[in-house]
């Protein structure tokens, strides 16, 4: 399967899982948590970037560079969570977070554009 197609395979079962994530997170938002900080981003991006190209160098570099990029990742939880403990309004909360997430991936790129330093 190539194409189009395959595509339109990835975007379903990608959005499937996040749907699945978020409506279990309503009911359980420990298992919820959970499930959402397991690599299944990363899982499926990897199986789809390793499928298109069948290339294990670049997977493995791929690899590299999520795990160096959990830094900046840490740093949005870190902010977010401060953030609610002070009673931040929502929508706030999430562009204080992400525009700290984007500080540190700016830093990361710079630091280590090729996944890892050598």
């Amino acid at each position: 399967m190539s194409g189009p197609t395959f595509f339109l395979v990835k975007v379903i079962v990608s959005a499937l899982i996040i749907a699945g994530v978020s409506e279990l997170a309503k009911k359980l938002p420990s298992l919820g948590g959970l499930i959402a900080a397991m690599p299944l981003t990363t899982l499926l991006a990897l199986i789809w970037l390793y499928t298109d190209t069948g290339d294990y160098q670049l997977a493995a570099t791929f690899t590299r560079s999520v795990l160096f990029a959990i830094i900046p990742t840490i740093f949005f939880f870190i902010t977010a969570l401060l953030l609610f403990r002070r009673g931040v309004p929502f929508p706030m909360i999430l562009i204080i977070s992400f525009a700290v997430f984007i500080l540190g991936a700016v830093i990361h790129q710079a630091l280590i554009p090729n996944g890892m330093p050598n």
